[in-house]
């Protein structure tokens, strides 16, 4: 999954600071779900995004200086720039300034060679096994509602005026949406169910990181993590809140308790629980 801050988003439409203190807060929620999610890559402009007009007459930069809620500013600064360090799509360029990459409006269609819009309508178009998205600020211009996923958008792009074969891109700006988005997409677990979840609901569906092996325990499959060679199966004795993955060390050793994202708990680490990895 490759995750793109679509600083296209901004156009100056916020009137105020505190409008657009809001809309920076919302955009803070949403990455506290995407800091969580396994195997994703994020990537940003951050020239683009600084220099793009937030508050209008006033670009992105000036205007996340003068955020006086002093935490969120930090927060904000943290996700993009710091702990969740999203890379500079730039250094990874795909498409080409040399193709046109036109965003289809209802009057004049608008060039975003450049920009992350281009950028994913490429790379999506040689990367068809890749899940994209695009992260929006509030109240932007993006609000083609997507036919399958509520409170999600698609923004429409055609390649070289070849207006017959539009890519459309995943977009949202609020967290509900992430939510929504990620049941569709990944086939998100629900907690309020009484069944365990299935291996595609969990991190283990991702076959760049798992191998299945011919193991079982509890009647699930057991997993071997190719880096490192740890073993993860799902506890099929727990649903809902509770569910959980199993991890062992190679050696069949039990070392802790997984999320459905694949962040372990090592405190979970049970010296009675192993498993035959022969």
């Amino acid at each position: 999954m490759e995750i793109f801050i679509n600083e296209f988003s901004l156009e100056g439409q916020f009137a105020t600071e505190t409008e657009f203190q809001e809309a920076v807060k919302v955009f803070t929620t949403i990455f506290v779900i995407i800091k969580k999610i396994q195997s994703k890559k994020v990537y940003k402009d951050s020239i683009l995004l600084l220099d793009s007009e937030a508050i209008k007459g006033s670009n992105f930069k000036k205007n996340l200086n003068n955020i006086r809620d002093k935490s969120l500013k930090q927060a904000f600064i943290n996700i993009v720039f710091n702990k969740l360090n999203p890379k500079e799509w730039r250094d990874e360029q795909v498409h080409s300034i040399n193709n046109d990459f036109d965003y289809i409006t209802e009057t004049k269609n608008q060039d975003v060679r450049n920009t992350s819009l281009a950028e994913v309508t490429e790379r999506s178009l040689q990367n068809k096994g890749i899940i994209y998205l695009l992260i929006n600020f509030t109240n932007s211009r993006f609000k083609f509602a997507h036919p399958d996923i509520p409170k999600c958008f698609l923004i429409p792009i055609i390649k070289n005026s070849d207006e017959n074969n539009p890519i459309n891109l995943d977009c949202l700006d609020e967290k509900s949406a992430l939510e929504n988005w990620l049941k569709v997409k990944i086939n998100l677990y629900d907690e309020s169910t009484n069944l365990p979840p299935t291996d595609e609901q969990t991190i283990l569906s991702n076959n760049t990181q798992f191998e299945k092996t011919s193991l079982i325990c509890q009647g699930r499959n057991i997993y071997r993590e190719l880096a490192i060679h740890r073993y993860w199966y799902i506890d099929n004795l727990h649903y809902g809140k509770a569910a959980h993955l199993e991890v062992f060390d190679k050696t069949g050793k039990h070392v802790g308790e997984a999320n459905l994202l694949g962040n372990i708990d090592y405190s979970k680490k049970d010296s009675t629980k192993t498993i035959s990895i022969k």
